[in-house]
């Protein structure tokens, strides 16, 4: 029996789907385990698989096509294939080491001796039931399928599909919305009845829930979480109070205390919750605020670009496929850009919108740290900061930039929107 502890071993993944239908999702969630999947094929008629085919090409399995009519099924078509394509990758990809086939046919013993001729490791997987002996003593290791649909704990039916579909959409560099869920949920067929509800859109309404509302709810009633425990004392037996004032479902206030306390932001003590002022504690406050230090210094650079030559002449004529950057850092960018002071109206008029005819007045370097400042002034919109935690903020926003960041923090200080007092920073905001 091959060990695989290092898990340097290089795995092509075949599934014999015709033969031998599986969760594909646990299976390559198992292959996994022994080595890193480059690549793999998937043989089966897919038009009688649609949903097991858009998981396939989630995980970038070519899905090889065998012909079936009813009544007249073509399994050897699909054998012959499968342990031709296996021949040919071990003779002519030096890099595959390990071939794991997803089928228990005896068919395939002769192919697993020809792979093992060829100083390939061969793992299989099928259900006992329907692997041969033969299989099974022929191949380095053999994995019951029974033993891993027994080991998982299966995650909500919609919360799958949800993941499936989320790698769907940012493979097809479409944005997660009810629309594109709709669009896609009904290309495929899928029966809404299998998880619960009557419709395809009530389904697609509750994935919109699950994967984009509730996050961005949490992520909001988390800042205000942290506002309440710095600036009111949050107690235990005030959470419902909270959740009251808030307008806040309590199930998401004890949701967003559980995430906070599992991330180290805070803890209870004497049945107050205090804060950790750790890392973490400031990577939560930038949940809401994303940024990728090198994404938004490309976003100045081409943003400052198209309004000085014209190409663009207002914030909305900005188009996120220009940038290949999530739909969140995208909106925070242009918000902060547009907070930056470096933008007038075409009339010199202070106002901007995001459809103001506008035109950049200062230099790339002035628009820069004058960006970048939006997030100091968001941080500390919700927090102090003392002198010792700048590091975090340093390290978080500006990607240890020294130079970018004291910039930003001596324009907040001289603008009088910081304000330094005894090795304590607090936001000033001018104008209100």
């Amino acid at each position: 029996m091959v060990k695989y502890e290092n898990h340097e071993n290089n795995i092509f993944i075949m599934f014999d789907f015709q033969n031998q239908p599986v969760d594909v999702q646990l299976v390559y969630n198992e292959a996994q385990k022994y080595g890193r999947i480059v690549g793999g094929k998937a043989y089966g008629s897919w038009s009688k698989h649609k949903m097991p085919s858009f998981v396939l090409y989630n995980y970038g399995i070519e899905l090889i096509e065998i012909p079936e009519a009813e009544f007249l099924p073509n399994k050897k078509g699909n054998d012959i294939r499968l342990a031709v394509d296996c021949v040919e990758i071990a003779l002519h990809n030096n890099v595959i080491d390990t071939f794991f086939l997803v089928t228990g046919d005896a068919d395939f013993t002769a192919l697993v001796y020809k792979l093992k001729s060829y100083g390939k490791k061969v793992i299989a997987l099928a259900r006992t039931k329907s692997a041969s002996y033969e299989l099974v003593s022929a191949v380095d290791l053999f994995i019951p399928y029974e033993d891993i649909v027994k080991n998982e704990k299966l995650a909500d039916p919609i919360d799958r599909i949800s993941e499936e579909l989320e790698i769907f959409l940012k493979r097809s560099g479409k944005d997660f919305t009810l629309e594109n869920l709709s669009r896609f949920l009904s290309s495929f067929n899928i029966n809404p009845n299998k998880y619960g509800v009557n419709s395809l859109h009530e389904l697609g309404e509750i994935i919109y829930e699950r994967k984009v509302q509730r996050p961005e709810r949490l992520k909001n009633l988390k800042i205000d979480l942290i506002k309440a425990i710095i600036f009111e004392n949050l107690r235990e037996e005030s959470l419902f109070e909270f959740a009251q004032s808030h307008n806040f479902d309590i199930s998401d206030v004890k949701t967003a205390i559980d995430s906070l306390i599992h991330d180290n932001v805070i803890y209870i003590k004497d049945r107050t919750f205090e804060i950790n002022r750790n890392k973490s504690f400031f990577s939560t406050i930038l949940d809401k605020y994303p940024i990728v230090y090198t994404h938004l210094v490309e976003f100045i650079e081409k943003t400052y670009k198209a309004f000085n030559s014209g190409k663009v002449k207002a914030l909305n004529q900005l188009l996120q496929s220009e940038f290949k950057i999530p739909t969140s850092e995208f909106k925070t960018y242009l918000e902060a850009i547009k907070r930056s002071g470096c933008l007038k109206g075409i009339d010199d008029s202070d106002y901007i919108s995001y459809s103001t005819p506008s035109k950049i007045v200062t230099d790339l370097e002035t628009l820069k740290f004058s960006t970048f400042a939006y997030y100091l002034k968001r941080i500390l919109a919700i927090t102090f900061i003392f002198k010792e935690e700048l590091e975090y903020i340093k390290e978080l926003v500006f990607s240890n930039d020294e130079n970018l960041f004291n910039k930003c923090l001596e324009k907040l200080i001289s603008n009088g929107e910081i304000t330094e007092i005894g090795g304590v920073y607090f936001y000033t905001p001018v104008n209100g």
